[in-house]
């Protein structure tokens, strides 16, 4: 008969003793808060995505309306702010109008002679291939046909999809007025949220983030039209034949920086190829002049002479803005990192200095 001392193996009494000590060591409250914030957190990205494209369109009006805030307060000096902020829509839209009256008819001259002139390219486009590969041709038809009822479709959802970006482009004009005309009193009303030793600092920073966004949108404005009306000069001067059409294709790809260009740049040159080797060399020399001119002349005086904001963190926010809202997500999330760089620049690490005992 062997002896086994009690002491050798825990027994079931010394286990539950265990178990209830570790059970009553956890902080329970944290543990709740904890899951309520993960949820919390899900709920947010669930409703970011479902509400994306509206918060882009209202960010996007905000943008807008700082862009356009120094001319109203300017204007200010003469009339009442609502009548200064109509003013300013109704010579924007004149402008618009004239610019339109002037260009659209060649515009559509031209667009209308690149619709015919794609056949054609299809035909040029398989000739090439079948040099470099037998029964290239055959598959460039299969291919073509297959996809023939996708692009049928996407013509047919031309007409709708103008009514509704005109649409979305009325949206964002009544709101970036109300805005506009209603700054000043939502101003007073952020401000009477904070104490009042702190509302000279608040209100500093708002202006700032204001200034950041409107900065950026008018930097992208002006930059985007010299950049256009140089391509399209450029273009007209190598005989391009849709000069017009590059032109709005180039100041629409500079909305969407770095990535934009690239591709309006890589599109004309495409289309240039289809002219011949040649025009597409000096196609390719102009945009790349472009791009060494907007990097060493434009940027430098006009962008960042309107707002300052970090190439990475312009980056990101394209990549983030256009996972959750598309293209619209892309253009409102930059001017909001704008505003966010101003924040965590004037607010958030000067509190984080002060906690930390690193101020001065």
């Amino acid at each position: 008969m062997s002896d086994i001392p009690p002491a050798s193996a825990p027994s079931s009494t010394q286990s539950l003793a265990q178990l209830r000590t570790a059970l009553a060591g956890i902080n329970w409250r944290a543990a709740v808060v904890l899951v309520a914030v993960l949820v919390a957190a899900a709920i947010l990205v669930w409703a970011l995505r479902l509400l994306a494209r509206p918060l882009a369109l209202l960010l996007l009006a905000i943008t807008l309306a700082q862009a356009l805030a120094p001319v109203v307060t300017w204007l200010e000096r003469w009339m009442s702010r609502a009548a200064a902020a109509a003013l300013v829509y109704v010579a924007l839209l004149v402008i618009a109008g004239l610019i339109g009256w002037l260009l659209i008819p060649r515009l559509v001259n031209q667009g209308q002679q690149l619709v015919h002139d794609v056949p054609s390219w299809f035909d040029q486009a398989r000739a090439w291939l079948e040099r470099w590969q037998a029964g290239a041709g055959e598959q460039v038809r299969t291919t073509l046909r297959s996809e023939g009822g996708k692009l049928a479709g996407l013509i047919l959802s031309v007409p709708q999809r103008v009514l509704s970006g005109l649409a979305e482009l009325l949206l964002l004009a009544f709101l970036s007025f109300y805005w506009l005309v209603s700054q000043p009193s939502l101003t007073e009303f952020a401000l009477s949220l904070v104490p009042a030793e702190r509302r000279p600092g608040t209100g500093r920073v708002l202006r700032d983030m204001g200034r950041a966004m409107g900065g950026y949108v008018r930097g992208v404005v002006i930059d985007a039209a010299i950049m256009g009306t140089l391509a399209g000069v450029g273009l007209l001067i190598i005989n391009f034949e849709y000069p017009i059409v590059a032109a709005l294709l180039t100041m629409l790809g500079e909305l969407l920086p770095v990535i934009g260009p690239v591709v309006a740049g890589a599109i004309v040159v495409v289309l240039a190829l289809f002219h011949g080797i040649h025009q597409a060399l000096l196609a390719l020399a102009i945009y790349v002049g472009l791009e060494l001119l907007e990097g060493h002349l434009l940027t430098p005086n006009i962008m960042r002479s309107q707002t300052q904001v970090p190439q990475v963190l312009v980056l990101f926010a394209l990549f983030a803005g256009a996972s959750l809202g598309g293209i619209v997500g892309a253009l409102a999330a930059i001017p909001l990192a704008a505003a966010l760089h101003v924040l965590a620049n004037e607010a958030a690490a000067p509190a984080v200095r002060r906690r930390t005992g690193a101020a001065g």
